[in-house]
């Protein structure tokens, strides 16, 4: 072989070796790139649920804040007249009752370890107090004593206070990790 047609052929292994190593090379970086956007998008989508939850997580424990404050606001104005409309109180009761269960079971739903344990104290607390206000009627005095209606609502109000802190520390410690 003559060196003229030495050197093409080493111009061209060195042309043909260097666009292997450059297709290498790109297809190296290409495939880095697209791990670390899909790391990224990965990420973005962790963040968007943990605020999706933080988010239902709040809504959840404000919708039993409130239902339990409906129920202790029902007893409190309502139930001393109980003797009188027993009918139509424990309708609302009823109604008052699948609020507050509804509530807690979105708690219970979303919420973390705390509040979903203070929660079920509330509800037991509303629920297990006013069923002792109406099985107190069902006695021989169908008599509905204030005592009776101050330890159920000292209940709601005691659990809501414990269900209410717990609500605020889970909030404030998943807004500081984010």
């Amino acid at each position: 072989m003559d060196s003229g047609t030495t050197t093409q052929l080493i111009t061209v292994g060195a042309t043909l070796g260097g666009v292997v190593l450059t297709l290498l090379t790109t297809t190296f970086v290409e495939g880095r790139k697209l791990k670390a956007t899909q790391r990224t998008e990965a990420l973005k989508r962790a963040a968007d649920r943990a605020t999706w939850l933080r988010d239902e997580r709040v809504k959840a424990y404000a919708g039993l804040s409130t239902a339990s404050e409906e129920a202790f606001q029902l007893i409190r104005a309502e139930f001393p007249e109980l003797l009188k409309n027993r009918d139509v109180i424990e309708d609302r009761w009823r109604e008052r009752r699948g609020e507050l269960r509804k509530a807690y079971n979105q708690v219970e739903l979303f919420g973390t370890d705390e509040p979903r344990r203070r929660g079920k104290e509330l509800w037991k607390a509303a629920r297990g107090g006013v069923n002792a206000v109406l099985a107190e009627l069902d006695t021989e005095e169908p008599v509905v004593r204030k005592e009776s209606l101050d330890r159920v609502l000292t209940g709601i109000s005691e659990a809501g206070e414990r269900f209410l802190e717990a609500c605020r520390a889970d909030v404030q410690g998943t807004a500081e990790e984010h």
